[in-house]
């Protein structure tokens, strides 16, 4: 069976479930039970490939970040020794 059968095989028994509600707290049961699926759903699948992916870019920014500061203390550190300025406290002085 692909993909699009299922899909309509699917919405088929949806569609049936949704017409064996008769009244409110039968509606009111089913939105319960989904939404405890959906939750469920998201704790156990989405959430795990989330936090991976956000520690993995974390990481990365990180890295970034890093060689940004060091191309700034360099930049720092080559305009002083032209204009004869000494280094920033906690910069070693440049050995030109």
């Amino acid at each position: 069976m692909d993909k699009f059968e299922d899909f309509g095989k699917r919405i088929d028994e949806e569609f049936a479930r949704l017409k064996s509600i008769r009244n409110f707290e039968d509606f009111g049961k089913r939105v319960d039970e989904e939404l405890a699926r959906v939750k469920s759903f998201v704790k156990e699948d989405v959430a795990p490939e989330t936090e991976k992916r956000a520690a993995q870019f974390l990481r990365e920014v990180s890295e970034k970040l890093t060689e940004a500061a060091t191309w700034i203390e360099a930049r720092n550190a080559g305009r002083n020794a032209r204009s004869g300025e000494p280094p920033p406290a906690g910069q070693p002085p440049s050995s030109s």
